[in-house]
């Protein structure tokens, strides 16, 4: 459900980012063991939850643009995605009404057929078949390039009790080549001296 303070721009944006970072998710396992594999699980669920993700951004951003131009869904059409793409498709406010269906149909095959599948290919053409009828009606702004990126400092020495070395490991995303979302860690490496991190416990 829209709530007042939804903003399609804001949750559009978001999206793409965790999107780009979930795409490259094989990348992190790099950090550690120096290379890259995908993994057949998140293989199967990513592109297909994030999918249906994306089309309910779509559904309730049609939602609010009806309702805050004064459109009201009314016979043959039904207040669900379907009508709100096929009203505004009748009505010319959006040009690419026929590929948003079959976005919404896809969207349909994946939440209720349990077999389906998505793989990332597919998942980016509709995703930027959405941003293009979103964009369209002004809702969303073309999304910048973005590049993943994962990176491991060096090892340093460590002043905190108890550890020998420590590193930092990042990855996330860049927008436009600054960084728009940050996922950071530190790695410490305890001391094979016996002596207690925390020595007044």
């Amino acid at each position: 459900m829209v709530t007042a303070e939804w903003n399609p721009r804001h949750a559009w944006r978001r999206f793409r980012l965790e999107a780009e970072a979930a795409k490259h998710y094989p990348s992190s396992y790099s950090l550690y063991l120096g290379q890259t594999h995908r993994h057949a699980l998140l293989e199967g669920l990513l592109p297909v939850l994030l999918h249906i993700k994306a089309s309910g951004i779509l559904d309730d951003a049609l939602a609010q643009w009806l309702g805050d131009n004064g459109h009201t869904l009314s016979k043959p059409y039904k207040d669900d995605l379907n009508g709100r793409i096929q009203y505004l498709f009748d009505n010319r406010l959006i040009p690419n009404g026929d590929s948003l269906h079959e976005v919404r149909k896809r969207r349909n095959t994946f939440a209720h057929e349990p077999d389906a599948s998505c793989d990332w290919t597919l998942l980016q053409g509709d995703i930027e078949i959405i941003e293009s009828g979103l964009a369209g009606l002004g809702l969303v702004n073309p999304t910048p390039v973005l590049e993943h990126y994962a990176e491991r400092s060096a090892l340093r020495e460590s002043v905190e009790p108890g550890v020998a070395f420590e590193r930092t490991f990042e990855y996330g995303v860049r927008e436009g080549g600054r960084p728009a979302l940050e996922i950071k860690w530190t790695q410490k490496i305890l001391r094979d001296d016996g002596s207690d991190s925390n020595p007044s416990s």
